[in-house]
């Protein structure tokens, strides 16, 4: 793994959080089908409408999306999946995702060789890759809100609605609520309340409106920045007044390498509590940054590892 860090741009939740223009959007999706939105090469909107049950052949292009749709359909109904699907520490789906086995990032030949009849895109996609998926004509289905459960529930629900998995979708939900209440009762009585925060390089926290604040307020704890909209860039001394009890950072990408040694050792925070108690925890980057119904999961990794401090 050490090899693909160097590589890796940082796709972290900030990027998730971003606001682009998708390609297209499903505009209505009826008992036998869905219309999709379709967007030509030369940039013309049009409509075609294919029977969700005839979907065979589905590509998904964002970490999100990889994981609603490996939750709803076999690894046989989809014939790529993104960049980083089959990396266990960024993706909840990596063992579905080796056996689809194949990977697009951005060339337009590769996209219209797969014969794709719908492409799963989220408001994060790279420009590049929206483009290439543009240029083969394929319909596509755009997925942009990531900030709350009720999101997470409609994003699995259209997509299911799209694929003829409606009922699917519903269970999912269903276990994805389970789990979360699991998780929830899980924490440790002495741990309720503790006000955490989700660090990120060089030195941004996750605010309201951030799947993070989804997560730890899920998990009966405080999002230390809850007074804070969104991402945001913050100093050193911004960071002292926050003061913790628990910081949490990534692990995964090529930015988040050495990132809590650097926080364990910056002589400005050396006052910080998590600093000073040792409680700051490196997780995988799949369970900070998913925003899929996986949260749930999630959840439960900031729950186990908050119950494990000293």
């Amino acid at each position: 793994m050490s090899g693909r860090m160097g590589r890796r741009r940082w796709p972290s939740e900030v990027i998730y959080q971003l606001t682009v223009v998708g390609l297209a959007t499903v505009v209505a999706c009826p008992a036998g089908g869905c219309q999709v939105g379709v967007s030509r090469p030369s940039g013309e909107p049009a409509t075609a409408t294919t029977p969700a049950a005839k979907r065979q052949r589905v590509a998904s292009l964002s970490i999100g999306t990889d994981e609603i749709l490996c939750a709803l359909v076999p690894p046989e109904r989809i014939v790529a999946l993104s960049k980083y699907a089959a990396d266990p520490e960024v993706s909840y789906v990596a063992d579905v995702a080796r056996q689809v086995g194949v990977f697009v990032e951005r060339e337009p030949e590769r996209m219209l060789s797969l014969r794709a009849d719908l492409v799963l895109l989220a408001r994060y996609t790279r420009a590049e890759l929206r483009q290439a998926v543009e240029q083969t004509g394929t319909p596509t289905l755009l997925v942009e809100d990531f900030r709350s459960l009720d999101d997470i529930e409609n994003n699995v629900r259209r997509i299911g609605r799209a694929l003829g998995e409606e009922a699917r979708a519903e269970t999912v939900i269903a276990a994805m609520h389970a789990r979360l209440k699991e998780a929830r009762a899980a924490l440790r009585p002495d741990r309720v309340g503790w006000r955490v925060l989700y660090v990120m390089p060089p030195l941004m926290v996750a605010g309201r409106d951030t799947m993070t604040h989804v997560k730890l307020t899920s998990a009966g704890l405080q999002n230390a920045a809850s007074d804070v909209v969104g991402h945001t860039a913050i100093s050193a001394e911004a960071l002292l007044k926050l003061n913790p009890d628990v910081i949490l950072v990534a692990t995964g990408f090529a930015s988040d390498v050495g990132f809590r040694e650097r926080l364990l050792s910056d002589p400005q925070l050396v006052a910080l509590e998590a600093v000073r108690r040792k409680r700051v925890l490196a997780l995988p980057s799949r369970s900070l940054r998913t925003v899929s119904h996986h949260t749930a999961d999630a959840v439960m990794t900031i729950v186990e590892a908050v119950n494990a401090l000293p």
